[in-house]
């Protein structure tokens, strides 16, 4: 009893008695500072840990128990890896999150090695489930589907056939050699008070303005991004989709702008970002529902709503893809969300791309003019004089040699997708694993010899593709726009482009499944605006590069910028 009388009397129990708030606040700072203490010594030990041929991973320090660094990683996630990849000059380093922990890869033949393991070592089944769980809203469908769901993806692979690449990529050429011209058309009207022709969806969604003197001004990012995927959903969906939903693109880009609040889920309905890019996501849904519909009905030989006319247009692989979820009986649920999936997909990595390249290029005039060169004997205006249905100039497009003989331009795609695509490629670890950095790669961190890391099973593996492509070790002077970087000399003399250590494909069994297809088609929807336009700010002289958003696949630019374009053929 004395005991616990003196306990009650002392001064620091009755200090806590007075001023409970108080004595709790005390209690946090040292448990967080002991956290601290204890976390950064470990991490000090780790990182002081160059000497041996195995390491136990640095895991970055931290104040609060349990959370460990996810109030970092949501003020900026990008800012925290590149500062900790700097600060702990390793290969991989790991982050505690909760009850899971990241490790963290900025080192290209690790990622390698990550990219040739198999299915039942690393794999990120949980976390497509769990993507289109948070950003889709499939319900748990893709989970709950197996069958349908993996039926699905095998119907994609289809798009690493030569005859998808080849009818994709037939169609279009096809189209620009139409369409390159009609970027922005003519006028609306013939007079301003005189009535005429309603501009097209993407000339209104970049805002274009009709100069008296031939020129127009627009949005340059809006106008880019719609006017392809204008060309793109018309040739793989038919033209009946966006004819019946003409705000589908719209909504997309909407979804896209608001895709990171959606993955952090509580934002969703707290931004206005949020909020419209789950008012898309449902329109969106509407749209992708509506069009299975009457392609299955179309398929079974039953009657489609007038609306969708015959949808002769539709792609093969859009085809097979609807034949798969009738076959595999999908749900509506499963079956619309991941179309919603493939059409956001299928533009807006691509879309972007083909801004941020054109952006890149005219706003340096030796790289504009020698990349117009290199492409003159392969895509150029008809040389019979052709014309198209609205009378304006049309294009002749030699694909196989614009991809094969251009090295320059596709360098020059290559640095684009180093600059502006970010993104984190995602494993989760089922077995132990062991990955050991090469010694090129040791070298240029810094480091006396290669060492080897184990990961345990349960943690999850980040490929942090952001931050090795800004990395200076990895490719130098990385703020600066140099295409040259990925040309070396092949072995026939000639030059040859090399994605080297750039990974935006992805790789191993989730390689994207688009790529051959997805380089063809920005390349050429590229030069065949090069080729017609001439593009230069609305004030001043010199095209100012704007600050891109926020990093998720391909980045947007935080605002639009206006630009004065000129049709060099008339």
């Amino acid at each position: 009893m004395g005991l616990l009388h003196s306990l009650q009397e002392h001064s620091y129990t009755q200090a806590v008695l007075a001023s409970p708030g108080k004595s709790l606040l005390s209690a946090l700072a040292i448990v967080c500072l002991v956290t601290r203490i204890i976390t950064g010594t470990r991490s000090y030990i780790a990182r002081n840990n160059n000497d041996g041929p195995t390491k136990t991973v640095n895991r970055i320090s931290y104040w609060i128990p349990w959370v460990g660094s996810a109030i970092s990683f949501a003020r900026n996630i990008e800012g925290t890896i590149s500062s900790d990849r700097d600060h702990t000059g390793d290969g991989i380093f790991s982050y505690r999150i909760g009850n899971s922990f990241y490790y963290v890869v900025n080192m290209p033949s690790i990622v390698q090695q990550i990219f040739a393991q198999r299915g039942n070592t690393l794999n990120k089944q949980n976390t497509l489930e769990w993507f289109m769980r948070t950003t889709f809203d499939d319900k748990g469908a893709s989970k709950n589907e197996p069958e349908a769901f993996h039926g699905h993806h095998h119907g994609l692979s289809l798009m690493l056939k030569e005859d998808f690449i080849h009818e994709a990529t037939g169609r279009t050429v096809k189209s620009l050699e139409v369409e390159a011209a009609r970027l922005v058309t003519s006028a609306p009207w013939s007079s301003p008070d005189a009535p005429g022709k309603e501009m097209e969806l993407w000339e209104e969604a970049g805002n274009v303005k009709f100069n008296t003197d031939g020129s127009f001004e627009a949005d340059f990012f809006r106008l880019v991004v719609n006017f392809m995927g204008q060309i793109v959903i018309d040739n793989m969906w038919g033209k009946a989709l966006i004819k019946n939903h003409p705000n589908l693109q719209q909504d997309m880009w909407d979804f896209d702008a608001g895709l990171h609040h959606l993955v952090t889920k509580l934002l969703t309905n707290v931004t206005a970002a949020g909020r419209r890019a789950v008012s898309a996501r449902d329109r969106l849904n509407v749209a992708m529902q509506e069009w299975h519909e009457a392609v299955a009905a179309k398929q079974a030989g039953l009657a489609a709503s007038e609306k969708w006319g015959d949808l002769s247009d539709t792609s093969a692989i859009m085809e097979q893809r609807v034949k798969i979820w009738t076959e595999h009986r999908a749900s509506p649920v499963l079956q619309r969300t991941n179309d919603v999936a493939i059409i956001w997909g299928v533009n807006v990595n691509s879309n972007k791309n083909v801004f941020w390249m054109l952006l890149q290029i005219y706003s340096r005039r030796t790289l504009l003019s020698d990349i117009r060169d290199e492409i003159a004997p392969y895509v150029r205006v008809s040389r019979d004089g052709a014309r198209t249905a609205s009378g304006l100039p049309k294009l002749d497009i030699d694909v196989e040699g614009l991809t094969h003989n251009c090295p320059v331009i596709k360098a020059a795609f290559y640095e684009t997708m180093r600059m502006h695509m970010s993104g984190l490629g995602i494993r989760e670890v089922i077995r132990p694993v062991t990955l050991r950095e090469s010694a090129s790669d040791a070298e240029k961190f810094g480091k006396k010899r290669p060492q080897a890391y184990t990961i345990p099973a349960g943690a999850t593996l980040v490929m942090s593709n952001g931050t090795m492509q800004m990395d200076q070790r990895i490719f130098a002077e990385p703020d600066k726009f140099i295409p040259e970087r990925f040309i070396e000399e092949g072995p026939d003399g000639k030059p040859k482009v090399s994605m080297r250590n750039l990974n935006v494909f992805g790789g191993g069994l989730y390689k994207c499944k688009g790529r051959y297809f997805a380089e063809k088609e920005v390349l050429i929807f590229a030069a065949s605006l090069l080729v017609m336009w001439d593009v230069a700010p609305v004030v001043g002289e010199d095209i100012v590069m704007p600050q891109m958003g926020i990093g998720g696949a391909s980045r947007s630019p935080k605002e639009d910028i206006r630009v004065r374009l000129t049709r060099r053929y008339n």
